[in-house]
Formats: C-alpha cells, sequence, structure tokens
C-alpha cells in the first residue's frame, strides 16, 4: 500500500486506510475508522471510531472529526459520522458523529469547511457546502446542496436550508430557508433570490426568472402558504425549480424565514397539508 504515514502519528490497527493516504505527524486514527483514497490528514488530527470518509478529502491541523456527540442523552451507543468524497475540513473544525435519533451524521461530497466551522450530531449535509470561517450547525440540520454560509453564520437545531442558499455573515437561522434564497441578518430575512449563487451554478436567465416569479408568488401576494403553493402548481406545472420550492414548503415542519413585512398572511393556516403537522406560520 502507497501509504505515508508520520512516525509520531497513532493509527489503530483496526483503521482501514486506502491507497494514497497521508497522515501527518501526531495525528490520531482511533479503532473503526474508513479512509477513502487519496485523502491527506494533517497533522495533530483526531478521527475518531465510527468515522466514515471519501476518497480524496484533506483535513486540516488541529481538527476532530467524528468525535461523539455534545449531546446529554448519548450513552455511548455506536453510531457514525459519514463524509462524502473531495471534502475539505480546515484548521480546528469539530464534525460529531450521530446519536441513536439517526445513528449518524452525513457530510456530503465536495464541501468546503474553513477554520473552527462546527457540525453538530445528526445533522445531514448536501454536496458543495460551503461554510465560512466559525460556521456553526446545531443539532439535526439538514442542508441541501449548493449552498453556502457566511462567517460566524449560525443554524440552530432542527433546521432546514434548502438547495442554492446563501447565508449571509452573522446570520442566526431559526426557521426554514426555501431553496434559492439569499438570507440577510440585522433584521434576518431573506432579501430575494441567490441571483450569484445560481448564475455561477449556471441557471439561465430563463429559469431565474421562474424563480423570482415563484418568490413574488410565495412572499409578496398576501396569499396563504396554502394558495401560495396551489397557485404555484397552477402556474409552473412541471417545473423541476418550482417543484423543489413547493417540495420544500410542505415538507416544513418550522415556521419559514420569509421576507421582511412580506409573505402570506399571519393568518395563514398551520399546514399546507391537511391533518399534518406542519408550521408555516
Amino acid at each position: 500500500m502507497n501509504q505515508d504515514i508520520a512516525p509520531t502519528a497513532i493509527v489503530h490497527r483496526g483503521a482501514d486506510l486506502a491507497n494514497g493516504v497521508r497522515i501527518g505527524p501526531y495525528s490520531i486514527i482511533e479503532d473503526d475508522v474508513v479512509i477513502g483514497e487519496g485523502c491527506e490528514i494533517g497533522p495533530y488530527v483526531r478521527v475518531a471510531s465510527g468515522t466514515r470518509i471519501g476518497c480524496e478529502c484533506r483535513i486540516f491541523q488541529g481538527a476532530a472529526i467524528g468525535s461523539e456527540p455534545q449531546d446529554l442523552k448519548f450513552s455511548a451507543e455506536k453510531t457514525f459520522l459519514r463524509i462524502g468524497d473531495h471534502t475539505t475540513i480546515r484548521e480546528g473544525c469539530t464534525i460529531n458523529r450521530g446519536t441513536q435519533a439517526t445513528g449518524e451524521t452525513v457530510i456530503g461530497s465536495h464541501c468546503y469547511f474553513m477554520a473552527y466551522s462546527h457540525v453538530a450530531h445528526d445533522c445531514v449535509v448536501g454536496n458543495h457546502f460551503v461554510a465560512a470561517n466559525n460556521c456553526n450547525l446545531a443539532g439535526h440540520v439538514r442542508i441541501g446542496n449548493h449552498v453556502t454560509t457566511g462567517g460566524v453564520a449560525a443554524i440552530a437545531q432542527f433546521c432546514q436550508i434548502g438547495d442554492h442558499c446563501f447565508l449571509g455573515a452573522y446570520s442566526h437561522i431559526c426557521k426554514d430557508v426555501v431553496p434559492f434564497s439569499m438570507v440577510v441578518p440585522d433584521p434576518m430575512r431573506i432579501a430575494g433570490i441567490n441571483r450569484v449563487g445560481l448564475a455561477r451554478a449556471i441557471f439561465e436567465e430563463s429559469r431565474r426568472r421562474q424563480i423570482q416569479r415563484a418568490y413574488k408568488i410565495l412572499f409578496q401576494s398576501n396569499l396563504t402558504w396554502r394558495e401560495a403553493v396551489l397557485t404555484l402548481e397552477e402556474t409552473f406545472p412541471g417545473c423541476p425549480d418550482i417543484l423543489n420550492l413547493i417540495t420544500f414548503v410542505k415538507a416544513s415542519r418550522r415556521s419559514l424565514l420569509r421576507t421582511k413585512k412580506s409573505g402570506p398572511s399571519v393568518s395563514a393556516p398551520r399546514a399546507v397539508r391537511g391533518g399534518d403537522e406542519s408550521c408555516l406560520t
């Protein structure tokens, strides 16, 4: 096996290291760890038991990966952290494994966690997530694909962030954020669609215009959430982007973050779908 392990590194005999893995000085790789081909683990990194790392990942110095969850209910049950391919984790980041609630924390592929970011237990993070310095995800947070945060952004437990969102620096997210949103703090609100992010993701102008129209219906029409969803379904039949938006709204179990002084009436029903427990007011 073509591996490069520093003499001062501690690698448990039960760890499974693929070809081309490099381990830096004073790093600790515990039992029941799997590290994929071509990964680079920097110095002073701890990769805890139950961690599964994909191929071509880079973990920088001082990171703590797969540590026990910071959950008072945790009682040493066997849980996991799964990290996809081509993900970078910079200095001092902490990513905890799951609890018995779901059994695992999941990080997608092609993600980039800047220095001192934190991902708590049972989070599910999609592909191409970029977390700026000191970004914090509480337990059970769900992040879609192609989401970017500014520095010191914080996401409260159980919140969901849709695909292609941008969360501005110092954002404090306590509600679900629908796909394609650009969020700004002070006051915390959706400031419109994430135009720059969508352009970088090669959304052609016609797609961006459709999403903009859908946002006006959802947030600026004074319709209830139920009425807004029905209008979107009638206005954009078969459109994948708008279906993504509709599905997210229907599935939300928390309040939805809105634009300032706009959006559906405060008297909107608490659930888009009859009989469920969605809180959409």
